[in-house]
Formats: C-alpha cells, sequence, structure tokens
C-alpha cells in the first residue's frame, strides 16, 4: 500500500510534517442588497485598491469579491479568512450584504458589460472577450479555492539533499505535485458528494427551460455551472503547459487564465516557466461555498483535504494508469453524474465511494494518525450511508418556491450581525490602499493574540 515516497516519509519521521500542508485560500462571494437582488455598486473603498490589495480583491463581476489568505498552517488559514471576511463585511454599504452561496443573488434580467469588474485595460479587454464568449451569467457563480503545498523538509527528503542536478530536483519536485493532482481529479466526485452545495439557482441565471428539472447536487460542478471550455493532460507538466497554449492557440480560450479545470499546476506567473522552474503548489478549484458557515469552508474540511493529499503522496492508489485520456475523461463522466444526481438519493458511485472512505481509514490506522482524521473519515462514510445528510440534501431542506432567496438572505444578515458586533475593527486598507505584506497583514489582523504561520 505505502510506496516508495511513503516509505521514506516514513523511515525519516515525516508523517506529521507531511499534513501540516501550508494552505491559502480564496474565496469569491457575491455583493447583494437585503432583498438578495446583485449588487450593482462598485468595490467597496474601504477595503482599498482592488489592484494594489492582494488580500480583499475582486473577480469576473464588479459585485464579486475575492478574499485571499497567505499560504500558512490549516487553521491558520481559517483565521486569516474569517478575519478578512470580517474586515470586508465592515466595509461594504450599508444596505449590502455578502451572499453565501454559490450560485448567484438574483442576477438583473438585463446582463451587459456594465456588470464586469472594473479592471485595467488589458484585463478590462479580456474580461470582454470572456463575456462575448459566454456571457455574464456563466462567469457568476462563485467558489472556494485552496492552494497547498507540502513542508519544505518533507520535499528535501523525497528530493535527497544528495541531488545537485537542478533539472532532477524539478522532475522529482514535478511527479510529486503530478501524482498528487491526479489523485484529487481522479476523486473529485466524491468532494462535489459531499461539499457540493449548489441545488439550485436563484432569479434570472437559467432562461425558462435551461435548467436541470429538479434540484441537484452541485450545479455549478455540472455542465450547467462556470465555464470551461476544454479539458488537460495532468499525465506532465509539459503536457499541461502544451494543453493550455494549444487552446490559446487555437482560439479556444481568450488567455490562459480561463483555464478553469479542478486543479491547476501553480509554479509562477508565467505558465511556460512551470516547465523549468516545475510545480511549487497546486490549486483545488472543485469547491461550492458552504452557506452553514462564515467562513464558506470548515476545519473538517481541509482535514479531509490534507489527509487525501498525504495518502495520494505516500500510495498509488491516485496516480493514473495507463491512458491518461481515458481516465480524465471516466473521471469527469463520474463528477458529472455526480453533480445531476438528486442529492438525497443514494448515489451511482457509492460503493466506490465507501471503498475509497475504506482505504483512507486503513491509511489512517496503519501511520496512527489519530481522531481527527478519523471522525472525518466517519462523518464522510455516513454521508456516504445517508445521504439527506449532505450538505445539499440539507439545503434542499431550505428551498422555497424554487430557490434558496430566503435561506441566503438569513444566512447572510446572521454573519453580516456576527461581524458588526465584534470588538476589533481593523480599517488599514482604506489607508494603505491594501498594499501590506504578509507580515504588516498579520500584525493588523491579530496583534499578539494569534501566532500564524
Amino acid at each position: 500500500m505505502i510506496n516508495q515516497f511513503g516509505n521514506k516519509i516514513v523511515q525519516n519521521h515525516l508523517v506529521g510534517k507531511l499534513l501540516n500542508i501550508s494552505i491559502g485560500i480564496e474565496i469569491e462571494r457575491m455583493r447583494s442588497d437585503y432583498s438578495g437582488n446583485m449588487s450593482l455598486t462598485k468595490h467597496p473603498n474601504g477595503a482599498g485598491s482592488p489592484f494594489k490589495n492582494p488580500w480583499i480583491t475582486k473577480d469576473y463581476l464588479e459585485s464579486m469579491t475575492e478574499v485571499v489568505t497567505p499560504p500558512v498552517r490549516a487553521i491558520d488559514a481559517l483565521h486569516y479568512d474569517y478575519s478578512l471576511t470580517h474586515v470586508l463585511r465592515r466595509v461594504i454599504n450599508r444596505d449590502e450584504l455578502l451572499w453565501p452561496l454559490s450560485m448567484p443573488a438574483i442576477l438583473p434580467e438585463h446582463k451587459d458589460k456594465s456588470l464586469l469588474a472594473i479592471e485595467p485595460p488589458a484585463k478590462q479587454a479580456y474580461f470582454e472577450s470572456i463575456c462575448e464568449r459566454y456571457g455574464i451569467t456563466q462567469g457568476a457563480p462563485c467558489g472556494m479555492h485552496i492552494n497547498f503545498s507540502f513542508n519544505s523538509d518533507v520535499l528535501n527528503c523525497l528530493i535527497s539533499e544528495d541531488n545537485e542536478d537542478l533539472s532532477n530536483i524539478v522532475k522529482i519536485r514535478n511527479k510529486i505535485y503530478t501524482t498528487v493532482a491526479q489523485g484529487f481529479v481522479k476523486y473529485r466526485w466524491l468532494l462535489t458528494y459531499l461539499f457540493g452545495a449548489s441545488p439550485v439557482a436563484q432569479g434570472n441565471y437559467f432562461k425558462p427551460g435551461d435548467g436541470p428539472e429538479h434540484p441537484i447536487r452541485s450545479i455549478r460542478q455540472s455542465h450547467f455551472g462556470f465555464i470551461r471550455s476544454f479539458d488537460v493532460d495532468y499525465s506532465s507538466v509539459d503536457h499541461y503547459v502544451d494543453r493550455i497554449m494549444d487552446a490559446f492557440n487555437r482560439g479556444q480560450i481568450a488567455g490562459v487564465a480561463e483555464f478553469h479545470g479542478s486543479v491547476r499546476f501553480r509554479g509562477g506567473k508565467d505558465l511556460e516557466a512551470l516547465k523549468t522552474a516545475g510545480i511549487k503548489y497546486l490549486e483545488l478549484r472543485m469547491f461550492d461555498l458552504d452557506p452553514t458557515t462564515d467562513t464558506a469552508i470548515k476545519t473538517t474540511t481541509l482535514a479531509l483535504i490534507r489527509l487525501m493529499a498525504a495518502y495520494f503522496l505516500m500510495t498509488d492508489s491516485g496516480e493514473f494508469n495507463g491512458n491518461t485520456i481515458n481516465q480524465l475523461d471516466a473521471a469527469d463522466s463520474m463528477n458529472e453524474a455526480v453533480s445531476l444526481e438528486a442529492p438525497d438519493q443514494i448515489s451511482e458511485y457509492a460503493d466506490h465511494a465507501k471503498k475509497f472512505v475504506g482505504q483512507l481509514r486503513a491509511f489512517t490506522d496503519q501511520l496512527g494518525l489519530g481522531p481527527e482524521y478519523l471522525e472525518v473519515l466517519d462523518t464522510a462514510m455516513s454521508h456516504v450511508d445517508h445521504p439527506a445528510k449532505t450538505l445539499s440534501a440539507r439545503l434542499t431542506t431550505k428551498i422555497t418556491n424554487g430557490s434558496l432567496l430566503e435561506y441566503g438572505l438569513a444566512q447572510a444578515r446572521q454573519f453580516q450581525s456576527d461581524a458588526l458586533a465584534g470588538h476589533f475593527v481593523f480599517d488599514g486598507f482604506k489607508q494603505h490602499d491594501g498594499a501590506l505584506s504578509e507580515g504588516e497583514l498579520r500584525t493588523a489582523l491579530f496583534g499578539g493574540n494569534w501566532d500564524a504561520q
């Protein structure tokens, strides 16, 4: 069960450090009014300049905010997420809320380029080209991205300190990350089952007759949801880069940022640089917002992600074998099927889910990883056996008149009230345009109360 990487990690007593993954979170949320309509106002001044503030910015639409945490320990990432989100809630207009669901607030009946984010000329032109290609609606769903990298001690051990060949170091690091990426692509369907949270859409999203006929697990993760114009090849960094560049050269996408796959290889601003510099971290993009929590993601979700990353690295269970394209197609088909299932029904792939969760449990027991992960796996298995417990199924009980409008507003109002009731107020983003370093941000948000690492 344990592969060569895994044996080396165990022999060097690095299992604990392997699980101590560095995580950065990106949370997209739409601003709405108190009636649940998409806000039409500009990005809040109190959040600083969206062009200079790396921690609170905006995305495709002017009303779409994005909170970005620095890469830290998992629990610290949530503290940053919580604190930055509270700052954002405090600086939006008094008649606005942060919409807590992935599927947007009520969109205007007339949708045109005036809704796009106001950006510098080059990015503005890019957004306009996206709008011409797909329209406003397909770019409106919000989600959560998890960026993660492995502990440097773990990477150095697997690469080995006596290896001075830079190209070989990059090759091994790429092997580590491509192996793990393949695992997350392969089992994306399970994450959609457990954490899908977009069973219905609000007003003016679908044209009459265009949407699903009944609530499903995840509109955003299905073909009804976010823009996805082509697939990539995760078998190697070269194949990954070449596929994206080929799509760009053929005119399938307006820019490399238009690749919206479930996993991205990250290593720098220049996609081509991945071939020489290699992968530095992975970006997981398959998560709906969890509207039951202020932070849009729970500690238990991050615990499962950390466990899966360790499992994919230390075993061969997630790695593609044989024809990569066929396995990618199979993974996409499984995710599409799970996305479209009725949330309260046993999944077509329930037996596959039970087998995989059982393998994770055996891995956890073998390495003695402890109750934190066993509790997460117990919950996952319970949700496989009892789909009514899943997040999407629980949301279907909140649907009124075919929408989650009332529920979304109630949650948004409660989260807003909680944020405004807090004693600590940070308004430094407005003073500095938000151009704070990670260290300055940590001091400003936490002072000496929390030593984020």
